[in-house]
């Protein structure tokens, strides 16, 4: 308890850190001018109009849905000039206007001229919009294809070196329970979404992080913390609870016994919950304070809804975990999930001598959390279940990694 509450301070200091640096960083990309995006912007909306809203990569499979609407919301968030509303400079980057002939996003719709050629916005508030702090200006030098291309290779290049991080830092059996994470989440998908890659590279930084820095792994409150307040700055609420799950699996690594190990999930859940709520929630107040409208009311409301507890009465969890699981629905994902559970049975029957249980209760308690994530994100989670089912791999490496844990763990750790 007391070592608890002597970090209670620098907890405090850093999610009010959060919110002011997350404002400054929006200012400062804010003063980039839209003309130096002009061309790449032109260039992206051709390459996005051509795949209409959320298109299906490979058509049949929800699985593989690209979210296009998203990815064209983000671009304009980018590139819409400051519209003509009497509003100060810190109040239209609270309120993120982007190009839109409807009201249909946040509480003000506005006009604006730009190069001669008038255009209509609506505002975005209830979000941070933190990508823009690196979509700006990456919107000056390449175009949308050019960015998708840079994203896919960055992110193979990212994934080969966390496994060989695992060889290094003798995890090397988390290697497979990684690669079959990777597949059963599309992350060829993933690749190629500016949207679903913000998740990406945070689970992917934080896990790295956490393996090469033991600092982080003594103070991992203050750690999941600030992951959860990124999440928050940076995500549009696509597939979040990765970046704390994959996190905690690599930090369980480090910890032994059964009560250390659940109490590291709790403690760490809870952080990153504190992060991630107290980031997103200093959004609703900053602009509540700066602008005339309730943003916090409104925010309010949309969360209410989102979580089902207004609104649609009949949503139960059973219909979004059914509506989740049905993107599986396929010949190849059914006989695919047959073998594997088969070959799962099989080796965990003849490997039963060796199965350090302790170990698997808490990795099941991170299997069981996209369900429970679920049961938070009723409406959300079923309206987007082509987006929100990706939490379900979080499962497969929970599973896997548990029980390559299990096994494997002492003799890499000779080796």
């Amino acid at each position: 308890m007391k070592e608890g509450m002597k970090h209670v301070p620098q907890a405090a200091a850093l999610l009010i850190s959060g919110m002011v640096l997350g404002i400054l960083l929006l200012l400062a990309v804010y003063k980039i001018p839209v003309s130096l995006m002009a061309d790449n912007y032109a260039a992206s909306l051709e390459s996005i109009e051509s795949r209409e809203g959320w298109h299906q990569y490979i058509a049949g499979y929800a699985m593989s849905t690209l979210d296009n609407n998203t990815e064209f919301l983000m671009l304009k968030a980018a590139a819409t000039p400051m519209p003509s509303t009497g509003e100060n400079y810190i109040q239209k980057v609270l309120r993120c206007y982007t190009f839109n002939d409807e009201w249909n996003h946040g509480l003000t719709f506005a006009q604006g001229e730009y190069n001669g050629q008038k255009f209509t916005c609506d505002s975005y508030e209830r979000y941070w919009h933190g990508y823009l702090v690196l979509l700006k200006p990456l919107l000056t030098l390449f175009s949308y294809q050019d960015l998708v291309y840079l994203n896919v290779i960055l992110q193979l290049l990212l994934m080969s070196l966390l496994l060989c991080m695992f060889r290094k830092r003798k995890h090397g059996y988390l290697q497979m329970p990684f690669l079959l994470f990777w597949a059963a989440g599309m992350q060829l998908i993933v690749m190629l979404s500016l949207d679903y890659s913000v998740c990406f590279y945070i689970y992917m930084i934080s896990a790295m992080l956490l393996l090469r820095f033991p600092k982080w792994r003594e103070r991992y409150g203050l750690f999941f913390m600030s992951v959860g307040m990124l999440t928050a700055y940076m995500d549009l609420l696509t597939w979040p609870l990765v970046t704390l799950m994959v996190p905690l699996i690599i930090l369980l690594q480090y910890k032994s016994g059964m009560g250390n190990r659940i109490k590291t999930i709790v403690a760490g859940s809870c952080a990153w919950g504190v992060g991630y709520v107290v980031q997103w929630a200093s959004k609703w107040l900053t602009a509540t304070l700066f602008l005339e409208d309730n943003v916090l009311s409104d925010a309010a409301q949309s969360l209410l809804f989102r979580s089902a507890l207004e609104g649609e009465k009949a949503l139960t969890w059973g219909h979004v975990v059914a509506k989740n699981l049905s993107v599986f629905r396929n010949t190849p994902c059914v006989l695919l999930g047959v073998v594997a559970a088969l070959f799962t049975v099989i080796f965990v029957y003849k490997s039963r001598g060796r199965m350090q249980w302790g170990k698997m209760l808490s990795c099941l308690l991170i299997a069981i959390s996209p369900f429970l994530w679920y049961l938070v994100t009723r409406n959300h989670a079923y309206e987007h279940y082509w987006m929100t089912w990706r939490n379900l791999s979080i499962t497969v490496l929970a599973v896997y990694g548990g029980l390559a844990e299990c096994i494997w763990q002492d003799a890499f750790r000779d080796s």
